[in-house]
């Protein structure tokens, strides 16, 4: 989603601009870096990221006037995520072992075979899968450092962290409230203080029951992977 969109989640970094910046060089820096479909054999296919226009997430070609506002610079963000159902890749895995113990004569397959299999069935599916877009907008005040990602998905913001590295030559940092700490114009009296703090419950353990069970969480189903 969007910084136009009607609701849109913002993670915050910090990346120090250099103080002077050759606007023609960093298009072509960002061009380079543009979004392009996945070659067959080359890389992992299950994801593809890159830069876009933040007007159109299909351009993928970039001059100086598409970049720079003022003292932002503004691009798009694609990420492509291929996936298969897991359901899916056990049925294709179990008809495979079926055909090569019947071609076999064997009754069952040992631990390697089996693995071999699944891997083999896997890299097809994700060939035949269809990738599902994913589009981000990216904000970066030149005067203050900050830059503005709208997204939250765990595997966007590390493929966006690492093109922007690629293109700018400095890694993005997420602001987190200590870091946000030193944003704000506190002394290093008051930093350090807040670097001392410790996580506190506010529940005391009297009121935790114990004999409810409690299931794992996970961060996105999206970012599950292939086994």
């Amino acid at each position: 989603m969007g910084f136009l969109s009607t609701s849109t989640s913002v993670v915050r970094f910090v990346a120090v601009a250099p103080s002077r910046m050759n606007r023609e060089a960093i298009a072509k820096a960002v061009s380079k870096r543009a979004f392009r479909d996945r070659e067959p054999d080359v890389g992992d296919p299950r994801e593809a990221s890159g830069w876009v226009t933040i007007h159109d997430p299909l351009g993928t070609a970039f001059t100086a006037a598409d970049l720079f506002f003022h003292h932002y610079l503004v691009l798009g963000f694609r990420y492509d995520r291929r996936l298969v159902p897991p359901k899916l890749l056990m049925l294709e895995r179990r008809r495979l072992e079926n055909e090569r113990k019947v071609a076999r004569g064997v009754e069952r397959l040992n631990a390697a075979e089996r693995r071999e299999i699944k891997e083999e069935v896997a890299q097809r599916l994700v060939q035949q899968a269809l990738p599902t877009p994913r589009l981000f907008d990216v904000v970066w005040n030149l005067e203050t450092g900050r830059v503005y990602f709208s997204g939250k998905l765990r595997a966007a913001r590390e493929a966006f962290s690492t093109c922007f590295r690629e293109t700018f030559g400095v890694m993005p940092v997420p602001l987190i409230p200590y870091l946000a700490a030193e944003q704000v114009g506190l002394d290093a009296r008051q930093v350090e203080a807040v670097r001392a703090v410790e996580p506190a419950s506010f529940v005391p353990e009297s009121a935790v029951r114990q004999d409810i069970p409690r299931l794992p969480l996970t961060s996105d189903a999206e970012e599950a992977v292939l086994e």
